[in-house]
Parts: structure tokens; sequence; C-alpha cells
């Protein structure tokens, strides 16, 4: 049971008030006056604060705290009641989860009260933990800034922290399910190795041609404003995994390389720093990288920090095209 600001002041005065009481006892008996009307303010203080803290507890919440339960959030699947501690309108959260013992989809619907402030996110943590403690997801910041939670809610890739529930409900229900775009380990929880080992090749780091500059820099590399809007706007990927969830062309083909990685080979191929030079594209320069990409333009539409990964594979086409003619 948590502790309230009634038990630790009932705590401290059964503690407090006999140690002062003896100490003016004592301090009458030698004789110390002044001693005496200190330890006395203390002792009416400490009274004082208590019943006035004790009575403010029990106006505010009605009973002792340490009768008190704490009332469930959202609604469990057999009971119709609204509970009192959350008021407003009812979701049926219908959740698609990866069942890894039969290597099937198990689906189970929810009934949740919302507002308007809820997020996805936080109604699949309130069910969990008040209704179905089966229930997995992958979450950590709850900011939109890890990424971790990238789920399908009503067959759009979002962030699950960013997709407020009430605006994502269609017709009274929202649908959440696991991205498809990533092999499935439990519940709505993806496994990312691959996408790590795909973001891994591209070598998403500056390469630098000297390499004890490289391990002893004695400055800085300076950039102007220009050089920095080359690539800055690539550089925000949180690697969430929405754009590959999109992307139709990962879905049929899991050898492609993906628009996450694709993007980032720009991102650094127009980083003025970078000294690897145009054999970041040549590496990415087959049908299973660049060449793989449709154009439908999808995973840029899915990016929740509106990175645009569509057109720096098309930035990246265009620039081997060029390498090409000029060849011939």
């Amino acid at each position: 049971m948590r502790t309230s600001r009634y038990d630790v002041f009932m705590y401290a005065s059964i503690m407090g008030v006999p140690a002062l009481l003896v100490l003016v006892v004592i301090g009458l008996y030698l004789g110390y006056g002044y001693a005496v009307s200190v330890l006395a303010a203390l002792l009416v203080a400490a009274l004082v604060v208590f019943s006035v803290t004790g009575i403010k507890e029990i106006y505010v919440h009605g009973s002792y705290p340490g009768s008190r339960k704490i009332l469930n959030v959202g609604i469990d699947t057999q009971s119709s009641a609204q509970p009192k501690a959350r008021k407003g309108e009812e979701i049926s959260i219908v959740l698609d989860r990866f069942n890894n013992e039969t290597s099937k989809m198990d689906t189970k619907t929810y009934r949740f009260y919302a507002d308007r402030l809820t997020t996805v996110l936080g109604a699949i943590l309130d069910i969990k933990a008040y209704q179905d403690s089966t229930v997995t997801i992958r979450c950590n910041c709850r900011m939109g800034i890890c990424g971790s939670c990238g789920v399908v809610v009503n067959g759009k890739p979002q962030l699950a922290c960013e997709a407020n529930l009430l605006k994502a409900a269609e017709g009274g229900v929202v649908r959440v399910s696991p991205m498809l775009g990533h092999p499935l380990l439990r519940g709505m929880v993806d496994n990312f190795s691959d996408f790590f080992e795909k973001h891994a090749s591209v070598e998403p780091f500056l390469v630098r041609s000297d390499h004890k500059e490289r391990e002893s820099a004695k400055q800085e590399y300076a950039q102007n404003s220009d050089e920095l809007e080359r690539f800055l706007p690539y550089s925000y990927c949180i690697m969430c995994g929405l754009c590959l969830d999109a992307c139709p062309v990962v879905n049929s083909n899991p050898n492609f390389t993906g628009p996450q990685a694709l993007s980032q080979v720009w991102r650094y191929h127009s980083d003025s720093r970078d000294q690897k030079g145009k054999r970041r594209l040549f590496d990415v320069d087959t049908a299973e990288g660049a060449w793989g990409c449709e154009f439908s333009g999808s995973c840029s539409k899915a990016c929740p920090k509106g990175v645009d990964p569509a057109s720096a594979i098309q930035l990246m086409k265009s620039e081997l095209m060029k390498d090409m003619f000029a060849k011939e």
C-alpha cells in the first residue's frame, strides 16, 4: 500500500509528540524555560499540521487513505459499467497479436473509455495493466523520439505514442496490428535484426581517407549552411521502421535494401565531410538496391519525422544515370 501524507504525519506524531513531551518535562525540571517554550511551540505546530493534513485527506478522498482502492482504468471485456476513474467516449479496440506458439495471429476486442488526449499507446498500456496482462508491445520514450512503438493503426503504419485514439477511431473502432514489413517475435513486437543489418551494410557513418586524422582529428569539420541543408532533412530518421512496413516492395521482396537504409546512403553521400565519394552509390547500384524502388512514395508518407526516403532514392538514381551517360 502506498504511504499517503496522512500516514506520514500520523507516524511522525506518534514518534515525535511523546519525545517532545519528555524533553519539555526534562526542561522544566532543569529550569530551562526558553528551551521549554521552543519545544512547546514545536509540539503545538506538529499537532496543528497533523490535524489539518488528516482532515484535508479525508475531506478530499472521502475515507481514510488506507481503506481506498485503486480504480481500474478503462473497462474490461465482461463488465458493461463505466468505471468512475475515467469518463469519455467508448471505443472498441481490436488488437491483432502474433501468437509465437501457434505462429498465427490472434484477435481480441477490448472496450475502453477515451478522452481527447488518449493515445493508442496509452490505451494499450492501460489494457495491459488492467484488462489483459498478455498484451505485448514494445515502447520506450512515449514522446515520438525513440521510434520503438511502431504499429499499424486502422491500416496505417504509425507510432502508437503519436496516434490519437479518438482521431484514429472509425465508427468507434480502432484496429491495432503489428507491422508486417518485419518478422514478428510476439504479440505486436517485431524483430528488427534484418532492419539493423541492412542499415549497417550501407556504412552509415562518415568515411575519411586519412585514417590517422579520423582517429585523432585536431579540429572539427566545418560546414556552411548550404552544405548542412543538403543532408540535414535526411538525418532526422529515428529508425522506427514505419517506412519499410509501408513500402510495397519490402513486403514482396525481402532482399530489397529498403527505403530507410537507402535514404541513409544519400544522407552520407550528400555530406561534405564524407570522403567515400560515389562508391556509396555504386554499392547500391543493383536491382536489390536503388533500382528496386518502384517510387510509390508510401515510405515518405509514413515517416513520422518528415524524412523523404522516396526523394533520396530518386536523387540517387539520377546521380547514377549521370555517371552512366558520362561513361558512354
